[in-house]
């Protein structure tokens, strides 16, 4: 099963393409930034992350063991938010925090 997310946090326009066999990819504003080929991932441990700059880092973890699905959450120094999730929809403060 092959899965494409787009969203866009803080004016970047961010995809994920993830499936089963050919693994994740993040791409931010159409530049090519990370991979993962595992097989399984536990949800604890981030698959894919890139620098936002000034905004901090994003990072893409895994829904739960055996899924496609994904969240989203922007790092920043002792602040780790939620900015997507491919299956729960964001509470407004999760919501402000993505624009």
């Amino acid at each position: 099963m092959r899965k494409e997310f787009t969203f866009t946090v803080k004016g970047h326009k961010v995809k994920i393409t993830n499936s089963w066999f050919h693994g994740a990819k993040l791409y931010i504003n159409g530049d090519f930034k990370d991979f993962d080929k595992s097989f399984t991932a536990n949800g604890k441990v981030a698959l894919l992350s890139a620098s936002l700059g000034e905004y901090g880092i994003l990072e893409i973890y895994p829904s739960s063991l055996f899924t496609v699905e994904m969240d989203a959450y922007l790092t920043k120094g002792d602040e780790h938010r939620r900015v997507f999730s491919s299956h729960k929809r964001l509470n407004l403060k999760e919501q402000r925090l993505a624009k």
